[in-house]
């Protein structure tokens, strides 16, 4: 029998609150029991409307915000668990693109400042090799390691986006967290970055923690799709099996709503409402005052956690996943169900 290789990263019952200002026992929970497992070398895709925790989510692996309760495994190690000095070990690990290049990167530090700087503070090799790892980083992302000496103002949105993956690949790390990276950029531009990112992952072996509103986007790139709504994770599969294969009507929805370039093609479905406030969240299911299918049990009980048997359970584009079971939190999905 193959022995199952460990978890990366695992997140079991992760809550994150966020105390409202003015207002001294009010608190909002942005993520709510979420519990998932990334493998190495996976691409996981993490997707949901704006406000659905999604940001929240990444940001508390790396003590960004703060975790109400709940653990966070990396390579099996609890980092809410260990101090200061191991935390930072752990930390080199884990590395973050954010959203917007042009805000992550500071203005006044020129390209090679940037991309040397997590090398001195995690003190990796010696100063003279530090350079020729600058060097490197940018050589992998495809960028001409002359640029080293310009400004991010000098270079395009695809070019920034670029030194912040650089950045982030210097430390070697075994996950890179990429927040809407390609948001904000031409659909050309968000080709090119998507190409690179699977490049990164055949070449490097590392794995992602891809968040994204853009399900056509995730859908390129993604082994495995978590799929949020108002903190909860309410549909997880391959990514195979979630678009051919959609169990929880949020997903469908969202779905329903991508825009197909096909003038005989339906119209895309609008989900209409706007999902309730995370600090007055709906009793029963969170999704059921939105849903078109919902049933008398949605508003009176949280649904359960159920297996979808179908193509699921199949690992996606060749990575050995440890669990790739299509899962759903949904009561039409209860095989029980009247």
């Amino acid at each position: 029998m193959t022995e199952k290789k460990q978890d990366l990263l695992a997140l079991r019952d992760l809550v994150v609150r966020y105390h409202v200002q003015g207002k001294p026992r009010t608190y909002l929970t942005a993520v709510r029991g979420v519990s998932l497992q990334i493998a190495p070398g996976e691409i996981y895709g993490l997707v949901g409307e704006s406000g659905s925790g999604k940001s929240s989510l990444a940001h508390a692996i790396l003590k960004l915000v703060p975790v109400e309760s709940g653990q966070i495994l990396l390579q099996g190690q609890d980092l809410g668990a260990v101090g200061k000095t191991e935390f930072n070990k752990a930390r080199r690990e884990v590395q973050l693109v954010f959203q917007d290049s042009l805000a992550a990167l500071s203005p006044r530090r020129t390209i090679r400042q940037t991309i040397i700087e997590p090398l001195n503070h995690f003190k990796l090799g010696e100063t003279s090799q530090r350079e020729g790892k600058v060097i490197e980083a940018l050589e992998t992302v495809g960028l001409d390691p002359a640029l080293k000496h310009r400004y991010p103002g000098d270079l395009s949105g695809g070019q920034r986006q670029r030194v912040a993956l650089a950045r982030a690949l210097v430390t070697e790390p075994a996950l890179i967290i990429a927040d809407e990276p390609v948001s904000s950029l031409d659909v050309s531009v968000q080709a090119h970055i998507i190409k690179l990112i699977l490049e990164l992952r055949e070449r490097l072996g590392i794995a992602f923690l891809f968040v994204s509103h853009d399900l056509a986007v995730v859908q390129q790139l993604a082994d495995r799709i978590g799929v949020m709504y108002l903190g909860k994770l309410v549909e997880e599969a391959s990514a195979n099996s979630l678009f051919n294969q959609p169990s929880h009507p949020y997903t469908r929805s969202l779905l329903a709503a991508v825009p197909v370039a096909d003038p005989h093609h339906p119209p895309p479905i609008v989900l209409t409402g706007e999902p309730p406030s995370p600090l007055t969240p709906p009793a029963g299911c969170v999704f059921h005052k939105r849903c078109p299918e919902s049933i008398a049990s949605c508003a009176l009980t949280e649904p359960e956690e159920f297996l979808v048997d179908g193509p699921g359970k199949q690992s996606a584009n060749g990575v050995n996943l440890k669990s790739a079971e299509h899962r759903v939190k949904c009561h039409l999905c209860n095989p029980k169900k009247p």
